[in-house]
C-alpha cells in the first residue's frame, strides 16, 4: 500500500497523526504530511510513500476519518508485494497467479 496527501485539501484537524502518528505529521503551517521515515513528504514532491504492513490498518483508519478527505491510499499491485514469510512457521503458503 502507498501514501500520500493533498495539502490543498488539509483542515489541519490532525486526526491523520492521532491515528498514526508513525506516518502523518502537521507542521507549523497547520497542514498535515506523510512521513517517510524522518523525511517529511510535501505535495509539492508528487510522491507516495510505502506504508509499512505494520501501519496499514492505521493508514486506512486516518484516511476514513480525515475531514479533508485529503489522505490518498493505493494498493500495491499483486506483483509487486514481496511475501516476507519468515515469521510463518507449519504453514503453506499458496500464491494464487491471477
Amino acid at each position: 500500500m502507498r501514501v500520500w496527501t493533498d495539502q490543498d485539501c488539509c483542515t489541519g484537524a490532525g486526526l491523520c497523526v492521532d491515528r498514526c502518528p508513525d506516518l502523518f505529521t502537521v507542521l507549523e503551517d497547520g497542514i498535515g504530511y506523510v512521513l517517510d521515515g524522518d523525511a517529511v513528504v510535501t505535495d509539492a514532491d508528487h510522491a507516495s510513500v510505502v506504508v509499512p504492513s505494520r501501519l496499514e490498518r492505521d493508514a486506512v483508519d486516518a484516511a476514513e476519518r480525515c475531514p479533508g478527505e485529503c489522505i490518498y491510499l493505493d494498493a500495491d499491485h499483486p506483483s509487486d508485494l514481496v511475501h516476507d514469510d519468515s515469521d510463518v512457521q507449519d504453514a503453506v503458503v499458496i500464491v494464487d497467479s491471477v
